[in-house]
């Protein structure tokens, strides 16, 4: 079974919920990092007919959260009248493994654990330029949004609530986790080839 361990870093949301929404942050946050030391030429370039700029990945990351969000409170209604049985640890690992299945991610970058953050709203947005420094602060904000709404969730909540979207239905922890992968596959088909390796 997945260790979900109990974090309570935030003391905002249920913990189980926590695990996959702080790793959401750290993600987020080293997105930003990496997008503001692109250079605008690399920004806006299309290596290949078929290939998308990083300009194209990045606002289709945002959008999806912003989809997320969009989603949430709806799903957090229905669930009340739809789905009454209480979720197993079982059910989660379940979502996780055909979101892994589906997105087959590799290994988060370098350093990300290194990234220490609880709260949607201390995302840093790097200097950049003015279209990125936009796009950086209204991701920020949705995720915020999302943050507020999850907080609304107890404990007891965060194990029979469910997501409900055009992507599918998730227990709450493989919602997030489905957002995070979902843009980590667009960073690493579309933005990775843009950035320095790390070491």
């Amino acid at each position: 079974m997945f260790p979900f361990v109990k974090m309570n870093e935030t003391d905002m949301i249920p913990s189980i919920i926590e695990i996959f929404w702080i790793e959401k942050l750290r993600f987020t946050q080293y997105c930003f990092q990496k997008i503001a030391s692109i250079s605008r030429e690399d920004w806006e370039r299309v290596p290949s007919p078929q290939a998308k700029s990083v300009a194209w990945a990045v606002s289709q990351m945002a959008a999806f959260d912003r989809n997320f969000a969009f989603y949430l409170p709806a799903s957090m209604a229905l669930s009340t009248f739809f789905f009454r049985s209480k979720i197993e640890e079982l059910d989660i690992e379940k979502d996780l493994v055909e979101i892994r299945d589906k997105f087959t991610p590799p290994a988060f970058p370098l350093h990300f654990l290194d990234i220490s953050i609880q709260r949607a709203a201390d995302l840093k947005i790097p200097e950049s330029d003015r279209e990125r420094t936009r796009i950086m602060k209204e991701w920020r904000m949705t995720l915020v949004k999302i943050e507020e709404k999850l907080g609304q969730i107890s404990e007891a909540e965060a194990y029979k609530k469910r997501y409900t979207s055009l992507t599918g239905i998730y227990t709450i922890p493989g919602a997030i986790n489905h957002s995070t992968e979902f843009c980590h596959r667009l960073w690493n088909e579309h933005i990775v080839p843009f950035i320095k390796s790390e070491s």
